[in-house]
């Protein structure tokens, strides 16, 4: 059998290392005595030998090791401050670190003028919300608040000059990211006026005022000029994307009432795409304007589905009304003649009994008006004309109420009728063929 040495000294021989590789062994056997030194020896007497070696030997690892631990807590710092801080409002230990190293890092990595907008409207979305925090603890003192406002404001003007920029380079993309900023300042502004209606002790009255100045700016400096249709549609499909995705993120979050109005809102906006498509095709500058109205729906929207506190501020139908469908506007012009109609017959119910100290002359002549006006929106509903069928309504609206005010009530026999229209959440009941049957009930009982 043969022995380990043997074996060893065999295959030791047939090893030849390269002129490098020894280089980098000897540097690896040197450094790893310079960090690991030997206590001396041999021509030191007993006491230096095991006394004052052992004594520099510790004092280097204590040094050492302190030096390690306050080295691994200052890399935790930088890794784990920087999150930290994300959660910081004005006031708070590491809110300079959220604003002047993490912000300032992320804005130097902003490299074109849209994803500067983009940053800049993000920021000033922050300073309004950590004002929305301090404001609902009680915490936002007058000098906070101040701050706060001059900060707002500096974002907004740096957004401005980003669009200015923008469109000596791309016209359309400084129109669709106005269209963001603008969307942008419509929910804060939302935002801000609810929580100013309800809380007095922390007023964010200047915010608010910074936020509905940059909204005019933007409207006062907002060019004639509609992206292209193409472009729109571009953007308008990635927000979508984006919707439907976070509206199936936050289901199980969500109240069964706001997941039902996010998908009204979801269908309604389907629906104006396929609209805007269809009518691209005759009307190419109307179908871009309509486009870029449903794109400010569908950015609102997502303000409102990832925000929560957003969601707790503000109702859905404030920041994103319903877009009726045709069907479902024919329907509410239809209703409101039947309530205009019998508030008619309930006024002319009190002339014929001369009830009251009124001019009966002028009231007649009111209620003619009406009359004419219910039969020409019955008519133009009958022909698909539902702009001019709600223009109608709108002005009988306006006389019948003028009429109810110079008419007071009187206990009658004349049944009273909800005044309210019926405004239909859902999809449309009434059939887009079957419209001209509402002439029907206009005719007054004479």
């Amino acid at each position: 059998m043969k022995s380990f040495d043997t074996d060893l000294k065999k295959y030791a021989e047939k090893i030849n290392l390269k002129v490098s590789e020894r280089h980098e062994l000897r540097e690896r056997v040197l450094t790893y005595m310079e960090y690991h030194p030997l206590p001396k020896q041999a021509s030191l007497s007993e006491e230096l030998t095991h006394a004052i070696p052992s004594e520099l030997f510790t004092v280097f690892h204590f040094k050492a090791f302190h030096a390690r631990i306050a080295g691994g807590v200052f890399i935790l710092f930088l890794i784990v401050a920087p999150f930290i801080a994300e959660r910081s409002v004005p006031g708070d230990a590491l809110y300079l670190v959220k604003t002047g190293f993490n912000e300032t890092l992320q804005g130097q990595l902003v490299d074109s003028p849209y994803e500067k907008i983009e940053f800049e409207t993000k920021l000033m979305e922050r300073r309004i919300s950590e004002a929305r925090v301090l404001a609902s603890e009680g915490k936002l003192t007058e000098e906070v608040k101040t701050h706060i406002a001059e900060t707002v404001k500096e974002h907004t003007t740096a957004v401005q000059e980003g669009l200015a920029e923008l469109r000596t380079q791309d016209a359309d993309g400084a129109a669709i990211a106005e269209i963001g900023f603008n969307s942008s300042l419509e929910v804060q502004s939302a935002v801000l006026g609810a929580n100013e209606s309800t809380n007095s002790t922390s007023s964010i009255d200047s915010i608010l005022t910074v936020v509905n100045d940059a909204r005019d700016e933007v409207t006062s400096n907002q060019v004639d000029t509609t992206p292209s249709f193409d472009g729109l549609m571009a953007q308008v499909e990635l927000e979508t994307t984006r919707a439907f995705e976070l509206f199936t993120a936050i289901k199980l979050s969500a109240t069964p009432e706001e997941v039902t109005d996010i998908d009204r809102r979801l269908s309604d906006v389907n629906r104006l795409i396929q609209e805007a498509k269809e009518k691209n095709a005759v009307e190419p500058e109307v179908a871009a304007d309509d486009l870029a109205t449903t794109l400010g729906l569908i950015q609102k929207l997502i303000a409102f589905m990832t925000d929560i506190d957003v969601r707790d501020t503000v109702t859905l139908e404030a920041l994103v009304p319903v877009v009726l469908s045709d069907a479902e506007r024919a329907e509410v012009v239809v209703e409101e003649v039947r309530v205009i109609s019998a508030l008619a017959l309930n006024i002319k119910a009190r002339l014929e009994r001369a009830e009251g100290d009124y001019d009966a002359t002028k009231v007649a002549e009111g209620l003619a008006s009406i009359d004419s006006l219910l039969k020409n929106a019955a008519n133009v509903l009958g022909l698909s004309n539902i702009e001019g069928a709600e223009s109608a309504i709108k002005e009988a609206r306006v006389l019948i109420d003028d009429l109810l005010k110079m008419v007071p009530e009187t206990d009658s026999d004349v049944p009273v009728v909800d005044e309210s229209p019926a405004t239909p959440e859902g999809e449309g009941t009434v059939p887009e063929g079957d419209v001209a049957t509402s002439t029907e009930v206009v005719a007054f009982e004479n």
